[in-house]
């Protein structure tokens, strides 16, 4: 059964590499867009800005997330991880919403002047590193849990798409002038910023409802949950149990999960060490599938103490 693991030296090593190449885009991305009048560079920059800021909050929480403290989180730090993407995506969502409106009023205004041979260099260097950087990240996490890292992926992949996208702009306002349509080639600039704005909100609003969900406790769906249920719905035919409840929560990347079996009446056999056997039936089944577990198994003849 094929399962991701957890490695807190390969996320801390990844987190730490997006760390540093956010670092660059942030620097050269504002520097290049204040001296071209480029905005949509200039949103390409405050975007690696802000996926710095928020690269280098995931790698503190991911060492936090990792360490353990029995004492003060009795029931572990998994939450930090949901809470902190929520907020990597809200802020993302912000300067979204923040730059199509700033576009639409440029677009209003008669566009903007751009230094096009520059921004052009900028943006083709930006898509190659973005989609390198892009490649690696989803290489390496290929077979790694943790959800801080696939949200540093996926803005990479972002990133590259986003790149990409004001390179073509840009090839486009080059047509625009040797085909003499100079008046149009203000509008290109403000245009990319807007349908990048828009193209790029859906993502992290998702995300965000995801993270949402996650911190109030909806149960999750999809594979993980057929698995589970797969392996409870064995275990109670196995011990020819009348029936079973069972109450998955995912939090960042630990799984708690609480499995109630309605023993038979005439059933006089489930003895501790029996209950004991099957929990370890359980757990040996369900670490394969990766994620850090919580794991609460209990047996009754009363079926009012698991509704």
């Amino acid at each position: 059964m094929f399962s991701k693991k957890l490695d807190p030296e390969l996320e801390s090593q990844l987190l730490s590499l997006s760390v540093l190449a956010s670092l660059l885009f942030t620097v050269s991305g504002i520097v290049v867009g204040l001296l071209t009048g480029s905005s949509v560079v200039l949103f390409d920059g405050l975007y690696s800005g802000i996926s710095l800021l928020l690269s280098y909050l995931s790698l503190i929480a991911a060492k936090n997330v990792n360490a353990d403290d029995s004492v003060s989180f009795p029931y572990g730090k998994s939450a930090i991880e949901p809470f902190l993407v929520g907020v990597k995506y809200l802020t993302l969502i912000v300067l979204c919403v923040y730059s199509a409106f700033a576009a639409a009023f440029d677009i209003a205004a008669g566009g903007s002047d751009v230094n096009i041979d520059v921004a052009l260099i900028y943006s083709l260097i930006s898509s190659v590193v973005c989609a390198g950087v892009y490649v690696y990240f989803k290489k390496a996490s290929a077979n790694l849990e943790s959800d801080l890292v696939r949200s540093e992926s996926y803005e990479w992949f972002l990133d590259t798409i986003l790149s990409t996208g004001i390179f073509i702009g840009f090839v486009g306002a080059l047509v625009l002038m040797r085909a003499s349509m100079e008046e149009w080639v203000p509008y290109i600039d403000p245009t990319l910023v807007l349908v990048a704005s828009l193209a790029f909100i859906a993502t992290p609003l998702k995300g965000l409802i995801q993270s949402a969900k996650e911190l109030i406790g909806f149960q999750p769906k999809g594979k993980l949950v057929k698995q589970l249920n797969r392996i409870v719905e064995e275990v109670e035919r196995e011990n020819d149990f009348d029936s079973s409840v069972v109450r998955i929560q995912k939090v960042g990347r630990t799984v708690f999960l609480e499995i109630d079996f309605i023993v038979r009446h005439d059933d006089f056999s489930v003895t501790v060490l029996r209950q004991d056997a099957i929990r370890e039936k359980i757990h040996s089944q369900i670490i394969k599938l990766g994620y850090r577990w919580w794991l609460t198994v209990a047996f009754t003849k009363d079926e009012k103490w698991v509704a």
